[in-house]
């Protein structure tokens, strides 16, 4: 049979939009699987950093002991398995220029609930001929 100009049309018509959509759904399904596994990888760290800068916010807000001055406007922050490893440990670190005692600096910042939720915190101080070991 011969052919037809009708039939040449089909022939050279682009792909129709259904078969388009076809063509798009598996590099779309690959794609949102890597962007939701992502974001459940990371989900923990964003959460945890979230916290960190709570804790550090709180603490740099909270009134400074009498006679006492930030240093300088550094602070050292981290969030790390520590101990027994059955929990996260924030840590930060700042110094201070004061005229009282490491004891009564560590009571001042202790008396603070200030910690995660509204809890305690565990307070070292370091004298300048004690480095303290921070990572």
């Amino acid at each position: 049979m011969p052919s037809t100009a009708q039939d040449d049309l089909h022939s050279t018509r682009p792909p129709s939009t259904a078969r388009r959509k076809r063509r798009w759904k598996l590099p779309a399904a690959i794609a949102a699987s890597f962007v939701l596994f992502f974001a459940l990888i990371m989900t923990p760290q964003w959460i945890h950093n979230r916290q960190l800068d709570g804790l550090a916010n709180r603490f740099l807000s909270y009134p400074l002991p009498p006679e006492t001055r930030f240093s300088d406007d550094e602070v050292q922050a981290s969030v790390a398995l520590r101990g027994n490893s059955n929990h996260c440990d924030y840590r930060l670190r700042f110094n201070l220029g004061t005229k009282l005692s490491p004891d009564e600096v560590a009571r001042h910042y202790k008396a603070a609930q200030i910690g995660i939720e509204g809890g305690g915190i565990s307070v070292v101080v370091w004298t300048p001929s004690e480095p303290p070991p921070f990572p």
